[in-house]
């Protein structure tokens, strides 16, 4: 959902409350954020951020992401950084092997195969760090928090999404927030096409480029599909899958959701 927080630098930072459930009641707002990468903010960003007090950040992005954008708040902001790298195993390679890497392969990857298996990954291969985020927020002594990765799009909209239906947000509406990165990110995704399309000599054509710089609903589908078909719900997936118990689950709802007419 969209927000009234609005930085120089940071294009797709949204808070996840807002929304209503199917039984009425509403996420609230000013607890749980979501973002794309924050090691590049402005100073006046900086003190944007400090202002929505932030207790934690998950920092979901691999090491080698990490390595190259780090970032660090004063100690007085009191703000703890946890980093729960979520990854496909190509994701460890550094900027330089993929650029060289679409220099030698081109126009014969498909690179949509290749992010329909990375949501799939999340769901089979990355459930202790799905365990680790939703303990962390879990805990009302670490919120407000926040969730981000590199892009904010893929691995934190696949976990803000799994936390909203969860919460008891409807399937469609959930996947219309999902889909809103696609508007708030236009203008940096733009300008990485003209670097992945300059750094492969120009031989993946801008089509093949697409999936990788854009959320589509079938991404979030697939992995859902998964997650339903072997568990049912979101809520079996979190305590048969990752392991999470019924106390931490409870914690985040009665935390997270509020009465409708109640200020937040």
């Amino acid at each position: 959902m969209a927000n009234n927080i609005s930085f120089e630098k940071l294009y797709n930072f949204r808070d996840i409350g807002g929304m209503q459930t199917k039984d009425g009641e509403i996420i609230k707002r000013n607890l749980l954020y979501r973002s794309e990468d924050i090691s590049r903010l402005s100073k006046r960003d900086q003190l944007t951020l400090k202002q929505t007090g932030l207790k934690l950040i998950c920092d979901l992005r691999t090491i080698k992401e990490r390595e190259s954008k780090m970032y660090s708040f004063p100690e007085k902001w009191g703000t703890i950084i946890m980093h729960i790298p979520i990854n496909h195993g190509s994701q460890e390679l550094t900027y330089r092997d993929f650029y060289q890497m679409l220099k030698e392969q081109g126009k014969q990857d498909n690179f949509e195969n290749w992010i329909h298996d990375f949501y799939q990954s999340i769901v089979c291969e990355r459930k202790q760090e799905i365990k680790q985020v939703i303990e962390a927020i879990a805990n009302h002594n670490n919120t407000p928090a926040l969730i981000h990765c590199t892009g904010g799009k893929d691995r934190t909209g696949f976990i803000s999404a799994l936390i909203q239906l969860y919460l008891g947000v409807d399937y469609n509406v959930v996947v219309k927030e999902y889909l809103l990165s696609n508007q708030l990110i236009y203008p940096k995704m733009k300008k990485t096409e003209k670097m992945i399309r300059l750094f492969s000599l120009y031989r993946i054509p801008t089509h093949k480029i697409k999936p990788l710089l854009i959320v589509d609903k079938s991404y979030l589908d697939g992995a859902l599909k998964q997650v339903f078909s072997q568990y049912e719900s979101v809520e079996r997936f979190f305590v048969e899958g990752c392991g999470i118990s019924n106390q931490t689950l409870c914690q985040l709802k009665c935390m997270m959701l509020d009465q409708p007419g109640n200020k937040t």
